[in-house]
């Protein structure tokens, strides 16, 4: 029986999502847990999140035996060893030729900024930043959409091709906190994080709009640092 196991984490205490040598990736924590149930097939994660991102939706995949088929049950028996970081939201049997991470559709990630004045209990899950004109960051933002080639919009990594398909980029404002909600095909390593951190250069003066049309277009690379992980979360993975 292949298990779709849906969950949320908090990722400011794993180093990143996928397995580690030293054991401390939210994939290690997951594999572990199943473990202490008697299931040790290989747990397949449908996407990667870097070191204290979080998620409140990733998915991963499973073999286990039949003798689980009462999935609430298991679904129960799991959190007991994943709380209080990591909670396991649905748990469901899928047919056996479902790919966990080659049948995804999309990935949708929102960045989350609060503007109220700094404070430590939240600031591992929030970016502290001063208010600014949600308009233009939007008017921003949209230069992203469509099919591009976001090379200079990532770190380097194994992938083989440096192009993705945008559906979606948008903010929003919500009370004291302002939202980017991203939505792909796929995205690059830590691609995200240096589009918005190149957003906000916009907004504060330290880039140019023409400088970051000029980024996108691949013409020339002028930012690559990296807005800060703990705003960002993996908020939903389509098939």
């Amino acid at each position: 029986m292949k298990l779709k196991i849906t969950f949320s984490y908090n990722g400011s205490v794993f180093c990143g999502s996928s397995t580690q040598p030293h054991k401390k990736s939210v994939q290690d924590a997951l594999q572990n847990a199943l473990s202490y149930l008697g299931i040790f097939s290989p747990v397949l994660m449908a996407s990667r999140t870097d070191k204290g991102v979080h998620a409140r939706a990733a998915v991963a995949s499973v073999l286990c035996s039949e003798h689980f088929k009462d999935l609430s049950y298991l679904k129960k028996q799991i959190n007991k060893y994943l709380h209080p970081n990591i909670h396991i939201k649905h748990l469901e049997s899928v047919s056996q030729d479902f790919e966990v991470r080659f049948d995804v559709k999309a990935r949708e990630y929102i960045y989350v900024f609060n503007h109220k004045d700094f404070n430590p209990f939240m600031s591992n899950f929030v970016h502290f930043y001063p208010k600014f004109d949600i308009k233009k960051a939007n008017e921003l933002l949209q230069n992203f959409i469509g099919i591009k080639d976001f090379k200079y919009f990532s770190k380097l990594g194994n992938s083989k091709t440096s192009i993705r398909q945008m559906f979606y980029c948008k903010a929003y404002g919500y009370k004291n906190y302002s939202i980017f909600k991203f939505r792909a095909n796929g995205f690059l390593r830590a691609q995200i994080r240096i589009s918005v951190n190149a957003v906000l250069a916009v907004i504060e003066g330290r880039l140019s709009e023409e400088n970051l049309k000029e980024q996108l277009e691949t013409k020339r690379c002028y930012i690559k640092s990296l807005a800060p992980a703990n705003g960002l979360y993996l908020s939903k993975i389509i098939y």
